[in-house]
């Protein structure tokens, strides 16, 4: 994203993480920089990961630095939601329980806001320490996006 671009905002989104905590976004990345991946689709699990796992391999234990995974499900599904987190909670480590966090709710709006053109892949944002998207990037992850998002972060907390 150019400097001289006027910086988007992160829209308000309210999930609830595995871990089972009631969560907006976002206000809950306020002081740090944030890289949040959006899937609409559970068939982009393997995009999700392409980002995710290197991202958390290289900034996971940066204090400036955090991370969240957000399904994005339609208000139809809600009244499986129980099921469908279970079914989350038993496929996902542990470990990254607390950095899941699913929305349940209507779709339009997101679509929009971050200009979705397929939702079957994902959408990775970096978010700085106000809640503004700093970088935006969609489908899998591969050499060149990976270190481009690389290169984002480390000029922003001074690696």
């Amino acid at each position: 994203m150019n400097q001289k671009e006027t910086l988007q905002k992160f829209p308000i989104i309210v999930a609830e993480t595995l871990s089972g905590k009631k969560i907006t976004f976002p206000e809950v990345t306020k002081g740090k920089f944030a890289f949040i991946l959006i899937a609409f689709k559970r068939q982009t699990q393997g995009e999700v990961d392409s980002w995710l796992d290197p991202f958390i391999k290289e900034f996971g234990k940066h204090k400036s630095v955090t991370f969240y995974e957000i399904p994005m499900i339609s208000t139809g599904w809600k009244w499986m939601s129980g099921w469908i987190d279970a079914g989350m909670r038993a496929g996902v480590p542990k470990s990254k329980h607390d950095h899941v966090a699913t929305y349940y709710g209507p779709l339009s709006k997101y679509f929009n806001h971050f200009n979705v053109k397929d939702p079957g892949t994902v959408y990775v944002f970096l978010l700085d320490k106000q809640g503004n998207i700093i970088y935006k990037n969609s489908g899998p992850a591969d050499d060149y996006k990976l270190s481009e998002l690389r290169r984002f972060v480390n000029e922003r907390i001074g690696s």
